[in-house]
């Protein structure tokens, strides 16, 4: 059976915190590939600053380029409207039936995955794998996930390797704050953000416009 790692998110813009992780997950449990699925707009995410969805998709072609396994899923974006994990994670069990699917999450969303619309419903549709990184208590996680699955017979992963202490939010600021951000994403991603001048101060924007 081919195991599927699902990672999902707005990628605004995607680093080597989601590459890392998502690496992690590929040679701690033995994952066939994984799949990188941009949301449309999140239902968590619609009142900041954002990149379009034509340019976090460029961003996330350059940043996978060079990975064999990995792959890139539009179908939040083809379904233009508020993207909600339960419904993507079924579409693809359904479309892919023989797949094992993991989805990939860091620790705050597993601390937060049964508030999630149907939640309960998609802790039944895949196992789940958590990145940490360093900051986070372990212990605490380790409790919940042993939690989670006695309550709703979920498997769940704890990834050894710990994650980059990197955020989308982070190379926001830096380069609203005219700060480098190299060694934070991928070069061909840091070259696009520039060359387009996204997430820039609101005298510097670009060819795309930056959004609220």
């Amino acid at each position: 059976m081919t195991k599927t790692g699902i990672l999902g998110g707005s990628f605004d813009p995607v680093h080597l915190g989601h590459t890392g992780v998502a690496l992690a997950a590929l040679e701690e449990l033995g994952l066939d590939r994984v799949e990188f699925i941009p949301t449309f707009i999140q239902p968590f995410k619609q009142e900041r600053k954002a990149a379009d969805a034509a340019d976090r998709l460029e961003m996330l072609e350059r940043a996978i380029m060079t990975y064999d396994r990995f792959s890139i899923n539009t179908a939040e974006l083809e379904r233009g409207k508020v993207s909600y994990t339960y419904e993507t994670i079924k579409a693809v069990r359904e479309s892919r039936p023989d797949e094992k699917i993991f989805f990939i999450m860091g620790s705050d969303s597993i601390m937060t995955v049964e508030t999630w619309f149907r939640g309960a419903e998609l802790m039944k549709l895949c196992d789940i794998v958590c990145g940490l990184r360093e900051t986070v208590d372990r212990g605490e996680v380790e409790r919940k996930a042993e939690f989670l699955s006695r309550k709703y017979g979920v498997k769940v992963h704890l990834l050894e390797k710990p994650m980059l202490p990197i955020s989308s939010t982070m190379i926001r600021n830096l380069i609203d704050e005219e700060r480098p951000i190299s060694g934070l994403v991928d070069p061909a991603v840091e070259q696009y953000i520039y060359r387009k001048k996204l997430y820039a101060p609101d005298d510097l924007e670009g060819e795309i416009t930056v959004i609220d």
